[in-house]
């Protein structure tokens, strides 16, 4: 379990991370609230201890920002001032607990403990699976009451499988969930920790419980079926719920097939009908287990398309077979044209399909899908919910823009066919906004045939998933697009040595704040000496260096500054809020600060240089080059 803890006495702090971590939890620390807000910004935590008297953001109004970003996340808020209106404003704020300074270590462990149940599988403080048994307060494992020698990092994988059973993990899930910011580790890394558990599972007695799902990740699969009264429902289950929920709508659409298999010659409007009703019927059926019914439905669509050349009563014997897949087969008589045609109708055109209720705690991926089938909708909404990935369906293309806004996806699934607007179009619409170019994008489609893939492909789409949808095949694409997009988004924007903003990301942001006249100062912090520290004593010294100087910057400096890491030792800071005085007069004291805390290591020295906007440059170019000459001559004296 991975927890943060923002609070900015240092002995304190020490304190809680030294407890926690011996039993086995992954510890981040925030010196103030600014730093604890970027940290819930950039990382999920299973748990966060927020301390109410915090420097930059109080931990009140921490608490209050962090529930307005929809994060469910338990929180314990910690305060030495004990008073009821304090307690009252922190529950009020969204906390979930509340402990008052001083507190016993031990009653600390216990909240803690306590919050984390909440939610999870398991009412009694004892995580049991069959004859597996972990004990949270002990940080023991037993299996068959043999206690199981299990390492940190394979207790707290165990404990992460058996608090969410249902939930596959991913590499890139497991190492947020349990790994610090200080300490990341290797993908293969990650399975050898899996591996070891697996072979100290099975000597206890408890073999192949770790299931790999292949191109997702890993999963306990005896923690669903021994305990299937305390798990989620199965697929297969809610498969059967949606295919109960949508039976009318299947019968809407059968008997459009029927009228028109009994009605000839056919005009423009019933077979244009009859058409989009196979259509639909192809791309669901297969998803709820009637590969034969798909089949008979292309055919169909296919006939009244192209009016193929099958005879009145080829049609009707298809449309009687697929009735009977569907256990719909109402006989029609031979004048049937007499019915009113149904309209082709969506119920709930006006909603949009979403789902909130995955697990907060867990990292959740915000996926829109736009289809005009709520069929399609409703079972990708259940079918994804268990991998962490909260869906939003739109069935009506018009409502598309707003909704896109609105959510902010991580990714989108785009149907090919829909009414109003084609899929490929709106593709090409999204690709042509600078907002929305790099979105990834996988199709649906009920067609394989090259042309189509071309135009998907060519129209910027990243991947396509051919209906009717099989589960296993969709959430390996999803999944893979998703890692990526997590591994290319931490590559963007932060250095992953200090924790600031890469070069390109911070002027980017510079450059921006520039635009709007929101810089008053810039300035280059620089350590000459780094190269040579690192020939001398090693790069792993160096590194210490840049992530002790890079937290030192976060920690001394507020939102209304732009700290950057652009490599070499050099560090820029761009600030909005102070003379150039005081700013100068901050860095002093920031490189003092550096100085005493790295008094063993030999050479180690700061110079800093600071220029004015515009006095000293219009551009971001232009000040850096200033402040890069103003170096040199300091270096140089």
């Amino acid at each position: 379990m991975r927890v943060l803890v923002v609070e900015d006495d240092l002995i304190v702090t020490e304190a809680i991370a030294r407890s926690l971590s011996e039993n086995h939890y992954a510890v981040d620390t925030a010196e103030d609230g600014a730093i604890g807000w970027e940290c819930v910004e950039s990382t999920t935590y299973d748990l966060i201890l927020i301390d109410v008297g915090l420097p930059k953001l109080d931990g009140i109004t921490l608490c209050q920002r962090i529930r307005d970003r929809g994060c469910g996340t338990p929180i314990l808020l910690m305060t030495a001032k004990d008073d009821t209106t304090y307690r009252i404003r922190g529950l009020d704020s969204g906390a979930d607990d509340y402990l008052a300074k001083p507190f016993d270590l031990e009653e600390l462990q216990a909240r803690v403990r306590a919050l984390l149940r909440r939610g999870t599988v398991a009412a009694s403080p004892v995580l049991t699976v069959g004859k597996l048994r972990l004990d949270p307060r002990s940080c023991q494992v037993t299996c068959a009451e043999k206690l199981l020698p299990l390492t940190p990092k394979e207790y707290s994988l165990l404990e992460l499988f058996l608090r969410h059973p249902a939930r596959v993990f991913s590499c890139g899930d497991i190492i947020e969930h349990l790994w610090t910011f200080d300490d990341p580790p290797q993908e293969e890394s990650v399975k050898s920790h899996i591996k070891g558990l697996r072979q100290k599972l099975k000597a206890g007695g408890a073999a192949n419980w770790i299931e790999n799902v292949y191109g997702l990740g890993y999963r306990l699969r005896e923690g669903i079926e021994a305990n299937p009264e305390q798990s989620m429902q199965t697929y297969d289950d809610r498969l059967a719920q949606l295919w109960k929920q949508y039976r009318g709508l299947m019968e809407e659409r059968f008997a459009v097939l029927q009228q028109a298999a009994h009605t000839y010659p056919l005009s423009i409007e019933l077979r244009a009908a009859a058409a989009s009703a196979a259509h639909k019927l192809a791309g669901v059926l297969g998803m709820f287990d009637r590969d034969e019914g798909t089949q008979i439905a292309r055919q169909l669509e296919k006939q009244f398309e192209e009016q193929a050349e099958l005879s009145a009563e080829e049609v009707r014997s298809l449309v009687r077979r697929l009735g009977d897949i569907l256990n719909l087969s109402t006989p029609v008589e031979t004048g049937a044209s007499s019915l009113n045609l149904p309209e082709m109708r969506n119920s709930e055109s006006e909603v949009l399909y979403t789902d909130r209720d995955a697990r907060q705690s867990l990292r959740s991926w915000t996926v829109l899908a736009v289809d005009d089938d709520p069929i399609i909708l409703a079972t990708l909404k259940q079918l994804l919910q268990p991998w962490g990935m909260c869906l939003t369906g739109v069935d009506d293309p018009l409502q598309f823009w707003t909704a896109l806004s609105t959510i902010n996806p991580d990714l989108l699934i785009l149907d090919v066919e829909m009414p109003h607007m084609n899929g490929v179009a709106l593709c090409q619409a999204i690709r042509a906004n600078p907002t929305w170019q790099s979105l990834p994008i996988v199709f649906l489609t009920a067609h394989q045939d090259t042309a189509t893939v071309q135009q998907i492909f060519a129209a910027g789409a990243d991947d396509y998933v051919v209906k009717p949808i099989v589960g296993q095949e969709l959430l390996s694409r999803l999944t893979q697009r998703l890692e990526r997009l997590r591994l290319l988004q931490t590559l963007s924007t932060k250095d992953s040595i200090t924790g600031l903003a890469n070069q390109f990301y911070s002027s980017q942001a510079i450059e921006a704040h520039l635009h709007n006249h929101q810089i008053t100062d810039l300035a280059i912090l620089y350590i000459p000496t780094l190269r040579q520290i690192n020939i001398q004593q090693g790069h792993l010294i160096g590194n210490q260096i840049l992530k002790q100087t890079g937290h030192c910057l976060q920690s001394n400096f507020s939102n209304n500054e732009t700290l950057g890491y652009w490599g070499n030792g050099e560090f820029i800071i761009a600030s909005s809020q102070t003379t150039r005085a005081m700013f100068q007069q901050q860095l002093s004291e920031i490189v003092d600060m550096l100085q005493r805390q790295q008094l063993e290591t030999a050479n180690l020295i700061y110079y800093f240089a600071v220029v004015n906007y515009p006095t000293d440059g219009l551009t971001l170019r232009s000040l850096y080059q200033t402040a890069s000459l103003c170096l040199e001559g300091s270096i140089h004296e």
